[in-house]
């Protein structure tokens, strides 16, 4: 090739192409400052491709076919010495490199053969294995129903990485990891431990309603490929194990998590000893990370007020053990490279102690990096070690990109990175006008007496973290806000007002660990640790209580959400000015704005017509219907073992259809599966009003003390409907057909409000658990028209009378909103004897019943449809 050529070649590059996309004169010496953020954005970019090409993405050939070819690419810029070309085609070549990456990750977790033995439905199982994490323990969620008032209330989870199954009297080889659930407390089974379990074995759950998370891909990014079902812990024996079951490397790898372990088990149960019954489980939370003993309500209340990362062990609990720990280095005089060695120790300990969580590793390799960069005297650059630090997760598992911790966490250093930094100047008598300046005003700030000069240094720190603490909730609000339903403003005060407390507790809860066995000092740090903690309860619960402080929504699109962080990158590469920085405070407003707006459109609704959810809640009841765009109800919300008062089913179905209000809640009875959750819901929708037969919240349930006082605190009317009552909607009125206004003589499920509902013709009735003699009183009704909806009574149970209630209905459809009891086949047996379609929630998920004005019925099922 001639010069002449070989100019034009590098002409066409480089005018035709990079400078035509502006990265000629800013793409170098970004790559020369920051290498690692180009290339942890290429690997992420890589690994997002991957993930969302899914299954056209025939094994790794794809990707290391480009790899092959970018490196090519980049050799031949380099031999042809261009610069430019030679740093876009080395920072591409991580594109390839992350999203094989990522598919080999996924190759390696869809090889396991443990797959092919889990199934949807629950199968009994015999495995064994060795326990590879701590246990976790935690509080059994029905210790409190009556029935298990003679076992145990803990509830005890292993990680369980299987080696065989018994298949009769034979055994088979099986590769892969298992969540092993016990009823019971366990916890002394340790890593390394090899054990026989005999449970039920299934896949795990996806989502059953509309809006619910997938929590699969929680589990996949653990690498946990099925669950196990236990009912108690003598199912759970040691056996001996094999030396050819583990590795060299795997097994130092278990013993040190063994010593993990241990040392974890006792931090927690010193904790316990040392704190208040209130405190105690933060106190575990907060320093170790073990977060299963805080109660729902606890974790609601640090939600909404934006301190939910005191629950999860992050970087910001780790610089406050790095501060603990260079004091300490400070009393004791350590020499500098002890002192660093000391440090990075301490973090890798307390990293190993907390779990290794995500966030906990980004703030290990910051630290490390930045000691040993004062160690070899080389400066370090804050978003260049955050790179790093991305890089150090995608390689130990590109499943963390996805991952809401992750990305907060990420979101948050770098946010606090960026506005920290003061605006650059290009001009060099600017620069140092701007330092004299700061000279001068650093001079009168000490002239001033003693006391002004500490009150405003106090002030002037307070406005600091107060802006910072701004920044971060501004940026970290549409990811929030998508991901957990919930705006906190108030967030930006609670987590100024909390750092001191956060500061004092950590570090008492750190005394209590090391000097717990020392009784009388173990008592002064557990004591100063629980009434940091109890301040910290108290400023949470108030900033909980202020008014337009946090609003629950529902989420916005994930397609408008990237777009938000989009753009905010984009407008990093402005010049830093004033201008820049008022785009970004618009750009913020606006998204929120349009976000609004987009979260609470609702679903168009036939012309007339009505639409019924019957939601998935398992063994219990919760049906949505909507009547109009702003007029929905809700008939019953509860389910079995709900004993906190959670929600969660129903919220979710709630917000996908973008609800933020209901016009009323119909309760049909006084069993706790049919109205547990309206503590729930009142904290997180407003409620019209609150409907119940006669009498109903005065019975001696022990369940409805907790909703009496919800409905109290909220303020929201009650209204007691009977036979011959209608309640007005803006579509078809609900006529009530049952009970009479004077109780029967009965349980409460022979006093359940019945409702039809009728349009165009078409009836849909709602009978709660309405039973003898009840039912005789519906029967005396007269016939509602044949061919309509039937929600089947008490759940579908074989005990109800069956023929009489579907022969008086004669429905077309009939929806079973019931658990695993209600799948049996001779319960779709009895309800389809009479010609009618049946619909069983735990096996089809959310049924969605519309009727138009035309008395036309439309069903659709979320595991066949998902809309």
């Amino acid at each position: 090739m001639s010069g002449a050529q070989n100019r034009t070649w590098r002409t066409v590059i480089s005018s035709g192409i990079f400078s035509t996309l502006g990265l000629s004169e800013r793409l170098r010496p970004v790559f020369h400052r920051q290498p690692l953020m180009l290339i942890a954005l290429a690997s992420i970019l890589g690994v997002l491709i991957d993930a969302g090409l899914g299954a056209t993405i025939q094994g790794q050939s794809f990707w290391l076919l480009l790899v092959g070819m970018t490196a090519a690419l980049a050799a031949i810029a380099w031999y042809r010495s261009h610069p430019t070309a030679t740093i876009c085609f080395v920072v591409l070549l991580f594109v390839p490199v992350g999203g094989m990456w990522e598919r080999r990750n996924h190759d390696r977790y869809k090889s396991a053969s443990i797959l092919a033995l889990s199934i949807n439905e629950s199968s009994p199982a015999i495995l064994d294995g060795f326990v590879d994490t701590p246990a976790v323990l935690r509080r059994h969620p029905l210790a409190d129903q009556p029935s298990r008032r003679d076992q145990s209330p803990w509830q005890t989870q292993l990680t369980l990485t299987v080696t065989a199954s018994r298949v009769g009297q034979s055994q088979q080889s099986v590769s892969g990891r298992v969540l092993v659930v016990v009823d019971g407390r366990c916890d002394h089974f340790k890593p390394s431990d090899a054990v026989r379990v005999y449970g039920s074995l299934r896949q795990f759950d996806g989502p059953t309603n509309p809006g619910e998370r997938d929590l699969r891909n929680v589990y996949r990014r653990k690498r946990l490929h099925a669950r196990m079902n236990v009912d108690a812990v003598d199912q759970i024996e040691s056996i001996a194990q094999t030396d050819n079951e583990l590795s060299h490397w795997k097994t130092i790898w278990l013993s040190a998590s063994r010593i993990v372990a241990i040392i974890g088990t006792k931090s927690r149960d010193l904790l316990l000893r040392h704190t208040g019954p209130s405190t105690g489980p933060l106190a575990v939370a907060l320093v170790i990370g073990q977060r299963d003993f805080v109660d729902s309500d606890t974790r609601d209340l640090l939600l909404v007020t934006g301190t939910a990362h005191l629950l999860s062990v992050s970087g910001l609990h780790l610089a406050i053990i790095v501060v603990l720990a260079s004091l300490l280095a400070t009393i004791f005089n350590m020499p500098p490279s002890i002192r660093i060695a000391w440090i990075i120790g301490v973090c890798l300990m307390y990293t190993a102690i907390t779990g290794g969580r995500p966030p906990v590793m980004r703030a290990a390799v910051l630290v490390a990096t930045f000691m040993i960069a004062i160690w070899i005297r080389r400066p370090s650059q804050p978003i260049n070690t955050l790179s790093l630090a991305a890089l150090v997760l995608i390689f130990l598992n590109p499943e963390y990109v996805f991952g809401i911790g992750v990305q907060l966490s990420f979101l948050a250093v770098a946010t606090l990175v960026l506005c920290g930094r003061r605006g650059e100047n290009n001009s060099t008598p600017v620069e140092q006008t701007l330092r004299q300046e700061e000279r001068l005003r650093t001079l009168v700030e000490t002239s001033r007496s003693k006391p002004i000069f500490y009150l405003r240094y106090a002030v002037f720190g307070l406005s600091q973290l107060a802006w910072f603490s701004g920044c971060v909730t501004a940026i970290s609000i549409p990811l929030v806000w998508y991901q957990f339903h919930v705006v906190s403003l108030v967030s930006v005060f609670t987590n100024v007002v909390l750092s001191p407390f956060l500061f004092v507790a950590l570090s008492a809860g750190v005394g209590t660990i090391v000097f717990g066995f020392i009784a009388p000092l173990g008592f002064i740090f557990g004591y100063v640790c629980d009434v940091a903690l109890q301040c910290m309860r108290w400023i949470i619960e108030f900033a909980a209580s202020i008014p337009a402080g946090h609003f629950w929504l529902p989420a916005p699109p994930s397609w408008w959400v990237a777009i938000f962080y989009l753009v905010i990158v984009a407008s990093l590469f402005f010049r830093t000015n004033r201008r820049a920085s008022t785009f970004r405070y618009v750009w913020i407003v606006l998204w929120i704005l349009i976000a609004l707006l987009m979260a609470t459109s609702k679903p168009d609704l036939p012309q007339d017509g009505i639409e019924a959810t019957f939601v998935d809640v398992g063994h219990g009841t919760s049906v949505v219907i909507r009547f109009a765009e702003n007029d929905t109800w809700l008939y019953d919300c509860g389910r079995l073992g709900n004993d906190l008062g959670s929600s969660r089913d129903i919220d979710d179905t709630l917000w996908s259809l973008g609800v933020t209000h209901l016009n009323g809640v119909v309760l049909s009875h006084a069993d706790s599966d049919h109205f547990n959750a309206l503590p729930g819901l009142l904290r997180r929708f407003s409620i019209e009003k609150i409907v119940t037969p006669p009498g109903m919240l005065d019975e001696p349930e022990p369940a409805l003390v907790a909703v009496r006082a919800a409905i109290e605190h909220w303020d929201v009317p009650i209204k007691e409907s009977s036979l011959g009552d209608s309640i007005p909607t803006l579509g078809s009125p609900m006529k009530v057909l049952h009970p009479p206004a004077i109780r029967l003589r009965g349980s409460d499920n022979a006093n359940s409000l019945v409702i039809l509902i009728d349009c165009g013709g078409t009836s849909m009735i709602l009978p709660g658990d309405l039973e003898p003699p009840g039912t005789a009183v519906l029967l005396a009704q007269p016939r509602p028209p044949a061919g309509g909806v039937l929600m089947a009574p008490h759940h579908g149970s074989l005990a109800m009378d069956a023929a009489s209630v579907l022969q008086w209905s004669r429905p077309s459809e009939t929806a079973v909103s019931g658990g695993q009891r209600a799948g049996r086949p001779e319960v779709h047996q009895m309800l389809s004897q009479f010609g009618s379609g049946v619909h069983v929630t735990s096996q089809v998920g959310a049924v969605r019943v519309t009727i138009n004005r035309a008395g036309i019925i439309e069903v659709r099922t979320w595991s066949q449809s998902a809309w």
